[in-house]
């Protein structure tokens, strides 16, 4: 366990992901902040294979036990670490077997529900931004699903996990089961609405709304994007129709895009559970993503 006579301590969150693997590592101090020392990803999309032929081919298992290697010989020695795996490994028809194989190379994998996904990240926004107020939806889209919690005056209403993601079968998405949100809509208020949206199909849609000149204000660890200034009717990319089927549905005053997201959530879980008590991240200048390399995977072996 951290003890808060340690000057500084590391911790670090792996999130097996449907397009990718990342890793965060963390610098943590006596003050309960955490500072995101550095970022790693593998491109390795196990949605590619799971929601296509619902399972995780061989390869990519060997794959995924190469990936884990070589982020934990990236952290210094002794490093507390969390692995979890989301949509597509734990919809995988053979996840109980890729778990026990690589559980027996030391890797403990925890697979997250879709709603413990969503309690991740609205607990980790909670505690990053406690000032905002009003209504707000938060959206994180992955390459498998889209995790929601609706709040008001910062009391959570309601949250739900939907099976829609960028990886998903389909030319277009198919936005129908956005229409569950149609009901918890209309027990909010509709004043000081609010959209936060995270992940990384989020940030690539604001780096293009900032590309093409759209007005957008930013702020430390975050951009903010006026409702009225969103061209919706552009949408060319599965995650952007997403977003704009939501902006069209809610109807926020403003969008707002953070730099952080699940595996940050990781992170901070990790730290408030090795420490018993609240901490927050410190953000600072963004930090570069190291890319890990591995040799070409066949996606059906």
């Amino acid at each position: 366990m951290l003890s808060p006579s340690s000057p500084v301590q590391q911790l670090a969150a792996v999130d097996i992901g449907s397009k990718a693997v990342r890793m965060v590592l963390g610098n943590f101090n006596s003050e309960g902040h955490l500072q995101i020392q550095q970022r790693w990803r593998a491109f390795l999309s196990l949605g590619a294979s799971v929601f296509r032929g619902q399972s995780i081919p061989a390869a990519q298992i060997l794959a995924l036990q190469q990936v884990l290697q070589s982020f934990q010989h990236s952290l210094p020695q002794d490093t507390p670490w969390s692995i979890s795996a989301t949509s597509a490994f734990r919809e995988a028809k053979n996840r109980d077997e890729a778990h026990q194989q690589l559980a027996r190379q030391g890797f403990q994998i925890r697979v997250l529900t879709g709603l413990e996904e969503a309690e991740l990240i609205h607990h980790l926004f909670r505690r990053q931004w406690p000032e905002l107020s009003g209504t707000t939806l938060h959206a994180d889209l992955g390459g498998g699903s889209l995790e929601l919690s609706l709040e008001q005056d910062a009391q959570l209403l309601w949250q739900d996990s939907l099976p829609l993601g960028v990886l998903r079968a389909g030319k277009k998405p198919d936005l129908s089961s956005l229409e569950v949100l149609t009901e918890a809509f209309a027990k909010v208020s509709l004043n000081h609405r609010q959209l936060v949206v995270s992940g990384g199909s989020a940030r690539e849609w604001g780096e293009q709304l900032v590309s093409e000149g759209i007005f957008g204000a930013h702020e430390q660890g975050r951009s903010i994007f006026e409702y009225q200034f969103l061209p919706l009717r552009k949408a060319k990319t599965r995650s952007a129709t997403i977003f704009s089927r939501l902006i069209e549905m809610w109807k926020p005053e403003q969008v707002v895009i953070p730099r952080i997201g699940l595996k940050e959530g990781l992170l901070l879980n990790l730290a408030e559970e090795l420490r018993n008590e609240e901490c927050r991240l410190s953000l600072g200048k963004e930090v570069p993503v190291l890319q890990v390399h591995l040799p070409q995977v066949e996606v059906g072996s």
